[in-house]
This record gives C-alpha cells, sequence and structure tokens, in this order.
C-alpha cells in the first residue's frame, strides 16, 4: 500500500507542476516547436531567393506545425498564455536555448573556433549569421552579444545595415552599436540605448565614396543580480543605397589610424 501511495504522490507532484491549461501546448513540446520555428526561420534568410514568396513561406512553418502535431489557432492560443505567465515562458525559452545551443555545438559550423562568414547576395538581405536570441543574466558568461563581418564580392558603397531585434523584461536600458571600417583607416560608427521593452532598431548608412572594409557591432546589459533578460528574432538586414532614404545625420566618425 505505501508503495502506490509514493507512485500517487509522485503523479501529484508532477501535476502540480505543470500549470498549463489542456488547451495550452505543454512547455517541453513548445520548447520543441519554438526551436524548429528558429531553424525554419534560419532556412528562409540564407535561401532568400527560394522563400520569395509568402505562400511558401507559410507552406514552411505550417509544415513544421504539421510536425509537432498543431496549428496555427493553438500555437497563437499558447503564445498569448505564455505572454501571460512570463515565469513560465522563461523556462521554456531556456530550454530552447538549450536546444538550439546543443544543436550548434554538435554541427559542423565553425573553423578554428571562429564563426564561419557566409556570403550572401541580394539587395535586401538578412546577413545575421548568429543565434538568433539571447538571454542575460549574472550567471551569463558574456554581457554581449557582437558580430563582425569582413568584406565580400556582394557589398557595395553606400549599403546600409539595419539592426532589429525585439527586448523584454529588462529594467535598465540597453546599449549598442554599429561601426563600419573602411579602407582609408576611418570608421563610421552609431550608438543608441534603449529603455522600453519591444521592437528595437539601428540602422547605419555607409559612406557612398569609401571602401568598405569590415562591419561589426555589440549589444551590451548589465543585468541586476537575479534579474533575467532578453532578445529575441536578432537580424541584421543589408540594403542597397537609395537616395531616398539615405541618411547619415545621426552617423559619427573616427580618422585615428587603425
Amino acid at each position: 500500500m505505501s508503495r502506490w501511495i509514493a507512485i500517487a504522490a509522485v503523479v501529484l507532484a508532477c501535476v502540480s507542476c505543470d500549470r498549463t491549461p489542456d488547451h495550452v501546448i505543454k512547455p517541453k513540446e513548445m520548447a520543441s516547436l519554438l526551436a524548429d520555428i528558429h531553424k525554419g526561420e534560419g532556412v528562409v534568410d540564407l535561401q532568400g531567393s527560394r522563400y520569395r514568396n509568402d505562400s511558401v513561406k507559410k507552406a514552411l512553418k505550417q509544415s513544421i506545425y504539421m510536425r509537432h502535431g498543431v496549428t496555427q489557432e493553438q500555437v497563437d492560443t499558447s503564445m498569448v498564455w505564455y505572454g501571460h505567465n512570463i515565469d513560465v515562458y522563461k523556462e521554456v525559452y531556456d530550454m530552447v536555448i538549450k536546444q538550439l545551443e546543443e544543436e550548434l555545438n554538435n554541427a559542423d559550423i565553425a573553423a578554428d573556433g571562429k564563426s564561419v562568414q557566409v556570403s550572401v547576395v541580394g539587395d535586401s538581405v538578412n546577413v545575421w549569421s548568429e543565434l538568433p536570441y539571447r538571454r542575460f543574466s549574472a550567471q551569463s558568461p558574456s554581457d554581449f552579444v557582437r558580430f563582425k563581418l569582413n568584406y565580400d564580392e556582394n557589398w557595395e558603397k553606400g549599403d546600409t545595415y539595419s539592426w532589429k531585434l525585439f527586448a523584454n523584461n529588462h529594467i535598465l536600458p540597453l546599449s549598442w552599436t554599429i561601426c563600419a571600417d573602411y579602407s582609408d583607416g576611418s570608421t563610421d560608427y552609431i550608438s543608441s540605448k534603449f529603455y522600453g521593452a519591444g521592437w528595437q532598431e539601428l540602422k547605419l548608412y555607409t559612406d557612398t565614396a569609401k571602401i568598405l572594409r569590415s562591419v561589426y557591432g555589440s549589444v551590451q546589459y548589465l543585468p541586476s543580480k537575479g534579474e533575467t533578460a532578453y532578445i529575441d528574432s536578432i537580424s541584421l538586414t543589408r540594403t542597397r543605397f537609395s537616395p531616398d532614404e539615405y541618411y547619415r545625420g545621426t552617423v559619427q566618425n573616427y580618422n585615428g589610424v587603425k
């Protein structure tokens, strides 16, 4: 009898730990689904010419839903619930990060400890090649998210780099910077801070009269003790020079010797 009582106690404990309603996708399955969605977004970014049509992108997402046995309505309903239960959402996203990092570590996508830069063709493309999310906490090994792109044959004078992300759950402002090094040894840069949660964008218009050698940047956040902040859906879009949109009023320049 005591054995069955012990088993019943374990079952009840497991049930009590799972606070998600029946109509909501459970945390482990939600984490697996979100990880696959992130990977699907990566495929779209790297194969932009194949996924230009919205219907093709929709078909890819539907195939991910079918693989997990869920519908768009179930996903939307679940996201609303998780949005109102941020503590559970954090746990789900921790699982997403762990799964993607394990897959990344097992994949042959690095050389000599450095990320491989893929040359991306197109007039408007997402050239972000790092993980599309980041968690900041006191236990994190770094307070920075960094990237660096070196010149390739698809770069043109006057290219614009638009860095976008979605920030959530941060108390203090996040600081970020984009820099551009030129062949004459000069550097353009633009820096900013943002305070509120939501979508943020930092845009750098490169010099049309100079040869660009590299583009790099960083986001920094110093979390308070016990705080966990997130940035998600990170992208870096390169677009060609457009005289109607070109604006360098916020760009600063450094002409020191490199």
